[in-house]
């Protein structure tokens, strides 16, 4: 049974290992290659990963298209489904109508959480705020919320809300990128605000590493009877607030990120993977593991 938890302050329970669709490519590939990606967003989904993720950038439209033709198959209610916009759209019609083309991509009238992808300091944040509560109230959307944008820049465009709660920041963070875990994190678990961490395997899915973070990969693996990828994500997820969409073409993946959620590691596992380089607190981030 796929561990879940609760999104935010909303009681919404979502599946703390969720699907990316990152790497969905638009050109030059043939039908078996989408017909692979759609037979593993089914095993997830079946085996309770029903949180699946895409953007409007990935695949420029076309991950929406198979993320869209997959989930018709399942019912609506059971899927969370967050997409992303480009800060491209410097208009609030534009805005508007990027997601529209979205939702007709993916075939459903509303999204369960819709994110700005990137920060644009040369984009109006209150336009932007403004255009995402529009949303919400028109039905577009259930939540909003943020990926890739700083804690001081998330504060200045919670601010700007007048009615919603941002309730996600999606960050790149994993075991080989603790950046977030530290100087992220903590005022997320404060807020109880859900922290979305995205390449929880890095770009090469850990298969590049080597060295001392193998080795205690490896020796805590043995342990839990785990590869080194499920300890890395189980790692992840094990700290509050945080949930994790690990991306996967090939289906024993999908099936392994999925094993993954049953992994509890303990506080002091946890932290022997810390990197102590990092200028933090280790106890302000400790505080935030779960038991």
């Amino acid at each position: 049974m796929m561990r879940k938890v609760e999104l935010a302050n909303t009681k919404e329970k979502i599946s703390i290992i969720g699907q990316g669709t990152w790497g969905i490519s638009r050109f030059f590939k043939d039908q078996a290659y989408y017909d692979q990606w759609k037979e593993s967003l089914r095993i997830g989904i079946e085996l309770g990963m029903t949180h699946i993720d895409t953007a409007e950038v990935y695949g420029w439209g076309k991950a929406e298209k198979i993320v869209g033709q997959v989930i018709k198959e399942y019912d609506r209610d059971e899927l969370f489904i967050t997409s992303k916009i480009l800060p491209i759209h410097f208009r609030r019609k534009t805005m508007k109508k990027a997601a529209k083309k979205s939702l007709k991509r993916l075939d459903i009238d509303h999204f369960d959480l819709y994110l700005i992808h990137w920060p644009n300091p040369l984009l109006s944040l209150e336009k932007q705020m403004g255009v995402m509560e529009d949303l919400v109230r028109e039905g577009k959307t259930r939540y909003i919320g943020v990926s890739n944008f700083s804690v001081e820049r998330f504060k200045k465009a919670q601010a700007l809300l007048k009615n919603e709660e941002l309730i996600n920041n999606q960050l790149n963070a994993s075991i080989i990128q603790q950046k977030h875990i530290f100087k992220s994190l903590p005022h997320y678990q404060d807020k109880n605000i859900t922290m979305t961490a995205y390449s929880p395997l890095g770009h090469e899915g850990l298969t590049d590493l080597s060295g001392d973070l193998k080795q205690k990969l490896e020796n805590i693996g043995r342990k839990y009877d785990a590869t080194i990828q499920q300890i890395a994500i189980a790692w992840l997820i094990n700290h509050q607030n945080v949930i994790t969409i690990p991306k996967a073409f090939q289906t024993k993946h999908v099936r392994a990120n999925a094993e993954a959620a049953s992994i509890y590691l303990t506080k002091e596992e946890i932290q022997i993977f810390y990197k102590k380089s990092v200028d933090l607190e280790l106890e302000n981030v400790s505080e935030g593991i779960s038991e």
